[in-house]
């Protein structure tokens, strides 16, 4: 009898400690990636920090550029300094031992306020900003981001001011446009890989087929007397597509391209066959970048192309697009 009390004693403790510490867990988790602030010491007495984060692991270079173009307008409406931080925690561009020492937003993009997170380890006012990224612009609105009126123009001029390449990354797009694009009428063209038309993944915008794009950027060609297209695209099939038709009017800075299986995202595909992230980062950074140096515009509506209209707001002629979500 006492070994039967003593069993469902057990089991009941077991059962509540694990239910106790889970939560516990939760708990924690959700105060880290919460808003709070915090006091490293006395220095910058006169300043407040505010540390811009992402919680999610896997999102692509441009995907956080967006939200943090978001956040560091809020951050900037307080009258706090911004600092993007992607080095106290998992993300696409850090290796496992580099998490804490190295600030992977510092390979691409230059700190928005001119600090670094070095300057709040002793500084008196910080405040962590919330990881979570439930608000932003509506930037899955095509219209919105078309329309000269709307609110997006705050959020250019944002990411216009504030989010300036790193002098590696600006030095790489300026040998480019300055031997490639310089002189030339370009039409700059954003074409999402054939995993994105193939498995047509719930909730994302859906994206032109190949013939889609390929009759409006004649059109385009022949309207505004584009002499070249600069091609952003990480898919094989669609670059080589592109060759057939346009032959050497097509440039593209992309050395590498992925060919598509048929089964895994062209995301999923680069993380697994790209060893050096810091230098696959760069090279869609340096793709986004001279598209948004490009004259005209055309794209199908993914985060790329919200990151083109973020950094230019002076195109001839812009055209994303407009074809819903997938079901």
């Amino acid at each position: 009898m006492h070994d039967k009390i003593y069993s469902f004693a057990k089991v009941v403790w077991h059962a509540t400690y694990i239910r106790c510490r889970d939560r516990f867990h939760d708990w924690k988790y959700r105060k880290y990636w919460s808003e709070h602030r915090v006091c490293n010491g006395h220095e910058y007495a006169d300043k407040t920090f505010y540390i811009v984060r992402r919680r999610e692991v896997y999102t692509g270079l441009f995907s956080d550029f967006i939200a943090y173009v978001y956040k560091t307008k809020l951050a900037l409406d307080k009258g706090y300094i911004p600092i993007v931080d992607m080095q106290t925690s998992q993300n696409m561009y850090l290796k496992e031992e580099q998490i804490g020492k190295v600030n992977a937003w510092e390979y691409f993009f230059r700190q928005p306020g001119g600090y670094s997170l070095e300057n709040t380890l002793k500084a008196k006012n910080v405040i962590w900003g919330s990881g979570y990224t439930e608000e932003l612009f509506p930037y899955m609105d095509v219209k919105y981001l078309l329309d000269e009126k709307s609110g997006f123009s705050l959020y250019q001029q944002i990411a216009q001011q504030y989010f300036n390449l790193s002098v590696e990354a600006q030095e790489m797009v300026e040998r480019f446009f300055d031997s490639v694009l310089k002189g030339h009428k370009v039409l700059g063209v954003l074409c999402r890989g054939t995993d994105y038309t193939s498995n047509k993944p719930t909730g994302h915008p859906i994206q032109p087929d190949i013939e889609q794009m390929f009759a409006k950027l004649d059109d385009v060609m022949e309207k505004y007397q584009c002499t070249k297209i600069f091609l952003g695209t990480e898919d094989k099939e669609i670059y080589s597509r592109f060759l057939e038709k346009y032959g050497e009017k097509v440039t593209t800075s992309r050395k590498q391209f992925i060919t598509y299986n048929g089964e895994t995202a062209i995301g999923k595909l680069i993380r697994e066959n790209v060893k050096d992230l810091k230098a696959e980062g760069m090279e869609y950074l340096v793709t986004i970048a001279l598209l948004a140096r490009c004259d005209c515009f055309v794209g199908g509506h993914t985060s790329g192309t919200v990151g083109v209209m973020l950094m230019n707001d002076r195109f001839e002629y812009k055209y994303i697009f407009d074809l819903g979500v997938y079901p």
